[in-house]
């Protein structure tokens, strides 16, 4: 008969255990929108069941499901969106999927003559660019380089995909301020008009596709026909975590490099 401990330890090396672990160690006042839901600056209590089903786009039910070690599918963009609000590092991601489905995630790599216009000088100007977040993107949007700001307070430059995240992580709508009007109108028309640029780009069409089908409200935005080039000077409004309700303005600053004018080199200045 096993003890507690080897019952335990079994259960920590299960798909349940794992994310159960990884839930139990999150700092609620780490995650934008879960504070200002206490009333109070900050909270001491465990993330919930409820609140990591509600960051990840699937009812409380199915995700205790998941805990509770219940058979099940997982899309990888679930397993991908579980990642990103459990703030898992690489190694982590990596055995989450292997548990789920048996494999790493597909890869959604930068294009090829993206990723050849970075080098040292380069990966050495993003960095200068601390403490201020600074990546840099290919025509989909794809990051193909980031400096390394405070994962807790700018996740989002380590989500892969600054699009993606946008209008598919529940959490971007907490964390950014007036999401529709302020992020999602215009960022829709950027997609459009680098889509009218590049027609015959397959990750930019792929982007739109899974945008239209995943973000019910994009359908509706994508029909008011509006272009847009860059964000370069705008200020929009982000919440911070550890901030409670607090909106912190945003500087956009947009440059392209010269020897790949298609890169999108991306700062953004926070507070006033």
């Amino acid at each position: 008969m096993k003890t507690d401990h080897e019952r335990l330890s079994a259960r920590d090396e299960t798909l349940a255990g794992m994310v159960e672990r990884w839930r139990l160690r999150l700092d609620a006042n780490a995650i934008p929108g879960l504070v200002k839901t206490t009333g109070s600056a900050r909270r001491t209590a465990e993330v919930s069941k409820s609140e990591i089903a509600r960051y990840t786009g699937v009812s409380p039910r199915w995700y205790s499901k998941l805990e509770n070690g219940e058979e099940a599918s997982f899309s990888e963009d679930f397993l991908e969106r579980l990642a990103y609000t459990l703030r898992l590092n690489d190694a982590e991601k990596l055995a989450l999927f292997h548990r789920a489905i048996g494999r790493g995630p597909t890869e959604r790599g930068a294009e090829p003559d993206a990723k050849a216009a970075m080098d040292r000088d380069m990966e050495r100007f993003l960095a200068k660019q601390l403490p201020n977040p600074a990546y840099i993107s290919d025509v989909a949007w794809n990051v193909v380089a980031h400096n390394s700001p405070d994962r807790a307070m700018y996740p989002w430059v380590y989500s892969g995909n600054i699009m993606r995240w946008s209008f598919l992580y529940p959490e971007a709508r907490e964390q950014l301020v007036d999401w529709k009007e302020g992020w999602a109108v215009p960022f829709l028309a950027q997609i459009r008009t680098a889509a009218a640029q590049h027609p015959d780009n397959v990750q930019l069409k792929e982007l739109v596709r899974d945008i239209m089908e995943g973000c019910p409200e994009a359908q509706e935005l994508w029909d008011r026909h509006d272009y847009y080039v860059h964000p370069d000077g705008d200020v929009r409004y982000m919440r911070m975590p550890h901030g409670g309700d607090d909106k912190v303005p945003c500087r956009i600053m947009a440059f392209a490099p010269l020897r790949n004018t298609k890169l999108r080199f991306i700062v953004s200045f926070h507070g006033a």
